[in-house]
């Protein structure tokens, strides 16, 4: 697993759909695995998507040692709705356009996502979505 930092608050609204709500879950090996988990699940979401836009989308076993040299960043902010910034679609639909504006269709990639509980202006916190990928075309 790569070094990812972990939030300041695990209490924090924004990480109970990832985390729940029972107090002995928050901790931070516990994000970890989460976090780490709910990067799969992404990554599984888009590959069918992909498959669908026969755009060839590999996953390596070490997701994070890929040598990426392109990064689409989605950021969606916490609100009231717990799930919101959870829903993949929301993210799925500007990295899917941007591949096929660039005309990819053949890719390694992989997701690595940072939770913010405190992120200044926006008060439920926040989540960034890195689709870090290699192109293979």
């Amino acid at each position: 697993m790569t070094n990812k930092t972990i939030p300041i608050n695990l209490d924090a609204s924004i990480l109970i759909p990832l985390l729940g709500h029972v107090k002995e879950n928050k901790t931070s090996e516990n994000y970890l695995i989460k976090i780490f988990e709910f990067e799969r699940k992404c990554e599984k979401s888009i590959i069918e998507t992909f498959a669908a836009l026969n755009i060839n989308g590999i996953v390596k076993s070490e997701p994070y040692s890929l040598p990426y040299t392109d990064e689409i960043v989605t950021m969606l902010r916490g609100e009231s709705y717990m799930n919101g910034p959870y829903e993949f679609f929301r993210v799925a639909r500007p990295v899917i356009k941007e591949l096929l504006a660039k005309n990819e269709y053949k890719i390694r990639f992989y997701f690595y996502i940072e939770v913010e509980t405190e992120s200044g202006l926006f008060k439920h916190g926040s989540i960034k979505y890195h689709f870090r990928y290699y192109s293979h075309n």
